[in-house]
């Protein structure tokens, strides 16, 4: 897969701003996967500089609004990640996983763990994440950011958004309402059947 290595805009440059649920349609309708958070992951793993710097622009502008959604429980910390939500392109991935609640904290425990684990769709254990996302700023903090019981229990479908706070952050949101929150995005060219076909199909 290969992420496009500029933020969405108009053929004139007006740059987009979206929310999840109006890029998912935005991208499946010019037959491109969405970026997800394990695809920003990935790049940072892979060292790909040129990804890595083009993401750092748009953290620094705004939220990487991604195709990966959390749907939470009511009653508990149990909750479904979803790479790719909704996407016509490429098959969704799932995971089953117990969210903690995380108000700005970073905590190196074995929920944590593995909660960044299929947040980011990795085998990589928590400190060689933490090393990872650094690629994107070694001396940025990360701050993770999940909902609460009480507002869990209000609105479950959350997206994941990434970008740099203040005070020298990097904010890892999944508390998003995936109607609401807007920011930039990016389109992944996939290796999918489909894709490939639909591609082959266009006239040039």
């Amino acid at each position: 897969m290969k992420i496009n290595e500029e933020r969405e805009s108009e053929i004139i440059k007006t740059e987009l701003r979206k929310t999840q649920k109006d890029w998912i349609e935005y991208f499946n309708n010019k037959n491109l996967k969405m970026i997800s958070a394990s695809d920003i992951y990935r790049a940072a793993k892979q060292e790909n500089k040129s990804i890595i710097e083009s993401l750092k622009e748009d953290f620094k502008e705004s939220w990487e609004v991604t195709s990966t959604r959390i749907i939470y429980n009511k009653n508990n910390l149990n909750a479904e990640i979803i790479h790719d939500a909704d996407s016509t392109i490429v098959k969704p991935k799932k995971y089953k996983v117990k969210v903690p609640e995380l108000s700005g904290e970073f905590k190196q425990d074995s929920e944590t763990e593995k909660y960044l684990q299929a947040l980011f769709d990795t085998k990589d254990n928590i400190d060689k994440i933490l090393k990872v996302l650094k690629k994107f700023g070694r001396d940025r903090q990360l701050r993770l950011w999940t909902p609460s019981q009480s507002l869990r229990a209000e609105k479950q479908v959350r997206s994941v958004d990434l970008g740099f706070g203040v005070f020298g952050r990097f904010d890892v949101i999944g508390s998003c309402w995936f109607y609401d929150y807007d920011g930039f995005s990016r389109g992944v060219i996939a290796n999918s059947a489909k894709q490939s076909k639909k591609s082959r199909g266009k006239s040039k």
